[in-house]
């Protein structure tokens, strides 16, 4: 479970299995995002990179493929603060455990 989610949130990122759904779509999903009106908050922007894209970025053992960079740039475009916050902070500190 996601420190930042609110349950509602949370709810929702397991019922569509957010964390586990085929890459082409989430590209979709995240041009959906786009579309969005109005602007999730902060915390909920958060919560969404962290359902979305952390798992898969950690544990990626080769480049990844057009579809996540596609949904990642997607996602950034709008949300990009929080995916640094969540993404950025968390690839950082595997990197230091691992040095």
């Amino acid at each position: 479970p996601c420190p930042l989610c609110h349950p509602q949130l949370e709810g929702l990122c397991s019922f569509l299995q957010l964390s586990t759904c085929p890459e082409h779509l989430l590209v979709r999903f995240c041009g959906w995002l786009l579309a969005l009106t109005p602007d999730l908050s902060y915390t909920s922007a958060a919560a969404l990179a962290e359902q979305l894209f952390l798992r898969r970025v950690l544990s990626l053992t080769q480049p990844p493929s057009r579809h996540l960079m596609a949904a990642l740039a997607s996602f950034c475009s709008k949300y990009s603060q929080p995916f640094c916050q969540v993404l950025v902070a968390a690839v950082l500190r595997e990197m230091g455990e691992g040095a």
